[in-house]
């Protein structure tokens, strides 16, 4: 983590032995990770404390003024006004993010269900791409599954035809 730059490190030293590496953070990272039966996907974002959010992002014009004020206590109680209100907004797209994820759910588990009642082993594998990837395009398909290119073709025709239509 400290050669990817997430960490900081130094050595300090320590009143009951050698010194010590102390470890603080360097950035500032949103990390998601989502896992159900038909689902693995993870996500890290950095975000830089030192610089401000573009103007036009939510509370961005709200943070500059509080954070311009001369008075220290006008400050102070315009950050923790700013900061109930970002965290209740972050609670309720957090909310509406676990309903997606649970509709997500419910119509891959069909989803399965259904492809799983398919013939053939490589259109299976097919179509569980198309509904993880939603990706169509033959070369990455046949890449990512490591077929041939005209099968894949042949099986995207046949599942256009008979599914997509």
């Amino acid at each position: 983590m400290e050669k990817a730059g997430i960490v900081a490190s130094a050595l300090e030293s320590s009143p009951n032995g050698p010194e010590r590496r102390r470890y603080s953070l360097a950035k500032s990272i949103s990390i998601t990770m989502d896992v159900a039966p038909h689902l693995f996907k993870e996500k890290a974002i950095a975000f830089n404390l030192e610089k401000r959010p573009p103007k036009g992002r939510p509370f961005a014009e709200r943070a500059d003024r509080a954070l311009r004020s001369h008075d220290d206590k006008e400050k102070l109680a315009s950050i923790a006004d700013l900061l109930a209100e970002i965290d209740a907004r972050i609670g309720t797209v957090e909310e509406e993010r676990v309903g997606l994820l649970t509709v997500r759910n419910d119509l891959m588990d069909e989803a399965a269900r259904i492809v799983a009642g398919l013939q053939d082993l490589d259109m299976r594998r097919v179509m569980f791409h198309i509904l993880e990837e939603h990706d169509r395009e033959v070369a990455s398909i046949s890449q990512s599954l490591d077929m041939r290119e005209v099968l894949v073709k042949s099986i995207l025709d046949a599942l256009q035809r008979d599914i997509f239509g």
